[in-house]
């Protein structure tokens, strides 16, 4: 099944650098940074605001542990938001490029 993943991060640098590995390790077929997002929130019993950096990725669920693994241990963030949507549906030609350009870890090569 598509899927989309959706996460934050503080920083415009870190958040390429997170969209770069995705591609890289082939986790990802896309991945969209959406800038100067203002969010306001609840944190530890305070309503905070910051600016924040969207990360909205394309890829496959088989992928979603290996993806959610590497933002619990590379973010900056002590509890990153990752939230998964699925994609009911889309252009045929685009879903298909989005399965040619993600790959099951058994036949990722070995960096």
């Amino acid at each position: 099944m598509y899927i989309a993943i959706y996460t934050t991060f503080d920083s415009p640098e870190e958040a390429k650098k997170f969209a770069h590995l995705l591609l890289e390790k082939k986790l990802a077929a896309c991945v969209n940074l959406i800038s100067d997002v203002q969010s306001i929130y609840r944190w530890k019993g305070k309503i905070e605001e910051a600016n924040e950096i969207i990360l909205w990725c394309k890829t496959q669920d088989f992928l979603v542990e290996e993806i959610q693994s590497m933002i619990q241990e590379s973010h900056s963030y002590e509890l990153p938001a990752f939230v998964v949507y699925p994609i009911h549906s889309g252009s045929e030609k685009y879903l298909k490029w989005i399965a040619d350009e993600t790959q099951p870890v058994k036949h990722r090569s070995k960096p």
